[in-house]
């Protein structure tokens, strides 16, 4: 049986209108519930790691015991594997994180990755899970990582049009750097991403197609009596 009721765990409001914009358009068959709290970005930022994975095991409670979800995304790039590996073994239902398809994505695309970043804790998280993915594969990867810190502090005060200058200077720098694939870790940059393909010559990458992909691979178990086709 397929996957049908999932949770969406938002930590920024920056990411709901690129998600829910191409979740809503790539799969309308799936229903959605959002939490977000925008709180764990500073908890993230400081970092108070403890203090942040209490409040997302929390979140992943509510969506499983009130909500009734078959499986849950994170959406915030900054959350690192072992924490994920932890709320997973709590949660007692999928949880998938949104980026880590695109890291695997990413490594079959090229051995110099240009990486993208304008939330800062999310660099080293990324970089991390850009390495993992190429071990599993036996290859190995150089990440060209760029951070925009004003993109994001720009994009938190409402202000979309500095944001996305931002973005598409860096991204065009980095391009220009010698990379075969650019990879954007946040998915509140994938609003600049169609002015971006059409001024860059090397793939652009986002985890929204390969989380649905990812999501979409989700079974859940056969009720007792019924049989696959």
């Amino acid at each position: 049986m397929k996957i049908r009721r999932v949770a969406f765990i938002h930590a920024s409001p920056a990411a709901l209108p690129p998600v829910l914009g191409y979740y809503g358009e790539a799969a309308p068959d799936l229903e959605i519930t959002n939490l977000l709290d925008d709180g764990l970005l500073r908890l993230f930022a400081k970092p108070d790691w403890a203090t942040a994975e209490r409040r997302l095991g929390d979140m992943l409670d509510v969506v499983r015991e009130i909500y009734c979800v078959e499986a849950a995304l994170l959406t915030c790039s900054a959350v690192p594997r072992e924490m994920l590996e932890r709320l997973r073994r709590k949660a007692g239902f999928p949880v998938l994180k949104i980026d880590e398809t695109l890291a695997r994505a990413a490594v079959r695309a090229g051995q110099r990755i240009g990486l993208l970043v304008t939330f800062p804790p999310t660099l080293e998280v990324s970089r991390a899970q850009l390495d993992e993915a190429a071990r599993e594969v036996g290859r190995s990867v150089e990440v060209v990582p760029r951070v925009v810190p004003d993109a994001h502090q720009a994009l938190l005060a409402q202000d979309a049009a500095t944001h996305d200058r931002l973005v598409m200077a860096a991204a065009r720098e980095l391009a220009s750097e010698g990379i075969d694939v650019l990879v954007l870790a946040q998915v509140s940059m994938v609003r600049v991403l169609s002015e971006l393909q059409a001024s860059v010559k090397v793939p652009v990458l986002t985890s929204l197609q390969t989380s649905l992909e990812a999501l979409r691979k989700l079974q859940l178990p056969l009720p007792r009596g019924e049989f696959s086709a």
